[in-house]
């Protein structure tokens, strides 16, 4: 995890570095969290998850495009689900669906937000009214009233 606090950046700035980061290789995760430095400026800790063969290569865009001058540095450790991505033929179109598993048992089933986007804008329809229609389907997934065995996946 690398960790900076930055108190002289604008919000546009801070949106272009977190989009940057986000496109890099080797980063898992990226976010910012308000906090209150000396002098009780307001400020953004930036959190950054990254794996371990890319440490250094992200100090270094840390360094050279924010106005950090330091980085903290730990090692985390961290638990993820087993995920399959399905395709939901929806009412609205096709909508990707990400299905988590734990020990082979589903225990969450998500619509994708880029394609609820995508299929809202598509057919004029409330971003609301289409991702609780898939997020019906998703509670089925889980509670196994639909098999996910004959679905596409990504």
């Amino acid at each position: 995890m690398l960790e900076c606090q930055l108190d002289d950046m604008t919000g546009e700035h801070l949106g272009h570095v977190l989009e940057q980061l986000v496109a890099k290789k080797g980063v898992l995760d990226v976010y910012y969290t308000p906090v209150h430095m000396k002098k009780n400026r307001p400020a953004v800790l930036l959190s950054t998850l990254v794996t371990a063969d890319s440490v250094t290569e992200i100090e270094d865009y840390l360094l050279l495009f924010t106005s950090t001058f330091g980085i903290r540095k730990r090692e985390v450790n961290r638990t993820i689900l087993d995920r399959k991505i399905i395709t939901y033929l929806s009412p609205f179109g096709k909508i990707d669906i990400k299905v988590g598993f734990k020990q082979g048992k589903i225990i969450k089933a998500v619509p994708e937000y880029e394609c609820v986007k995508k299929q809202a804008l598509e057919t004029n329809i409330p971003f609301h009214q289409v991702y609780s229609t898939v997020q019906t389907y998703c509670l089925d997934i889980i509670a196994g009233k639909v098999s996910i065995d004959h679905v596409n996946t990504k």
